[in-house]
């Protein structure tokens, strides 16, 4: 090899890290970013949530209309929000009516994060309407759930 080969190839070597390096960041910088105050709920999730009449009962009136709405996908961004919100709220309700030491349980396993709470939840049987509701929930609901009983 020459002396123009060994440049020309380090050239190279440096143009494809170069964009190896900036697609990425140029892709991330133009993704619009959700804040994370914002919670919403997938319509596949909506729909799960909406099949269990346990989950479907705590959700109340108006939050199976805004969990129907996301399901079907005709709500809007407050909908969403609202359906979302429902679902936390659902869950909470849910893991307080099995009882205290269940529910001790639960707080001590959201302590340790998002992670341990959705293994707490999957070590519960198949049926158990807390694991079936963490199951369709999203991570933004989950999220919301652990500040809310840990805090």
């Amino acid at each position: 090899m020459n002396r123009n080969t060994l440049r020309t190839s380090a050239a190279t070597v440096m143009a494809a890290v170069a964009f190896g390096v900036a697609a990425p960041a140029a892709t991330a910088a133009e993704a619009p970013s959700t804040p994370a105050a914002q919670s919403t709920l997938s319509a596949p999730h909506a729909r799960q949530l909406l099949a269990s009449p346990e989950i479907s009962a705590e959700l109340g009136a108006e939050g199976r209309a805004a969990v129907a709405a996301v399901a079907a996908g005709t709500a809007s961004a407050a909908e969403e929000r609202g359906a979302a919100s429902s679902a936390g709220k659902a869950l909470i309700a849910l893991i307080k009516k099995q009882g205290g030491a269940f529910f001790k349980k639960a707080v001590s396993a959201a302590k340790g994060g998002a992670a341990s709470f959705k293994r707490w939840a999957e070590n519960l049987p198949w049926y158990h309407p807390v694991r079936l509701l963490v199951a369709a929930s999203g991570a933004d609901v989950i999220d919301w759930v652990i500040r809310q009983i840990t805090g």
